[in-house]
């Protein structure tokens, strides 16, 4: 876009052409009749900015794998999933999967109005409120070591379930909130939540894999086998066909052993 510049003209009466001689290299703002920012030309096609077409919106799923079905897919008292101290001694990053039977048992709406539309591998909302032009924020059937067979070392192996990003356009940012418990183990414990992610190009290569951490958190003296609930917000950016094409869970690093009771993600587009 042009920095302090603004252009008064209209997707519905110039053709990409014209507006393509007004700064073909650059990004082209455009303003309809009402004064505010409808569209703007990014070189290749409309952009969205507001208005329907560029709606916001967000899923949500308690889909994690290792919920125990002997308790209604409902963590018990003291039990979850351990982070070890080969763990912690190795600064590992525990990615959490998800998982399609989990999803299918506790994602289930609670309310009669609006109804819901019955639709399963969605999430809870069952595709409401999703992002205009965004089919799933998920994809629980997605497996790993089945795309990447022959892969090591990218911290996802042997992870099922994956954020899908696919449907995102240039300019969303990505907010995750990520809901778990945490009981410490050994007291003066710092734990670090973070979306493990990977970009991709467009042949599904891995070419970056990171964390993207939030503020830790610390657990100090007469915490030990207390549970305690987090609710903590990561966000990215997406700008290139890499971040569309992501790979990314949430994970908990650690420098002493804890046990995570993953709880759910709400996932959030926003335009």
């Amino acid at each position: 876009m042009f920095k302090n510049t603004s252009y008064n003209v209209r997707p519905d009466r110039h053709t990409s052409a014209e507006i393509a001689l007004l700064k073909p290299e650059e990004s082209v703002i455009v303003y309809d009749t009402d004064e505010k920012v409808n569209k703007f030309w990014n070189g290749t096609s409309w952009v969205s900015v507001n208005g329907e077409s560029g709606q916001s919106g967000y899923s949500h799923t308690g889909a994690f794998a290792g919920k125990p079905l002997s308790n209604n897919y409902v963590w018990e008292a003291g039990n979850g999933i351990s982070y070890t101290q080969a763990d912690a001694n190795n600064e590992l990053y525990k990615v959490l999967s998800l998982d399609r039977d989990v999803h299918l048992a506790v994602d289930n709406p609670y309310w009669s109005i609006p109804t819901p539309s019955g639709t399963t591998d969605i999430g809870l909302f069952q595709g409401a409120n999703l992002p205009k032009g965004v089919s799933s924020l998920l994809d629980y059937s997605y497996d790993y070591d089945t795309q990447y067979p022959s892969s090591s070392g990218t911290g996802f192996e042997g992870t099922t379930g994956r954020i899908k990003l696919n449907d995102a356009v240039y300019g969303d940012q990505l907010r995750v909130r990520f809901d778990f418990n945490i009981i410490p183990q050994i007291a003066n414990t710092t734990v670090e939540p973070a979306l493990w992610y990977s970009n991709r190009d467009d042949s599904d290569n891995i070419t970056f894999t990171f964390p993207l951490t939030t503020q830790p958190i610390f657990y100090g003296g007469g915490t030990v086998g207390n549970t305690y609930l987090n609710r903590v917000e990561i966000s990215a950016w997406i700008t290139s066909n890499e971040d569309v094409n992501a790979l990314t869970l949430p994970a908990i690093k650690s420098d002493n052993p804890v046990i995570i009771q993953p709880l759910g993600l709400l996932i959030t587009l926003i335009r």
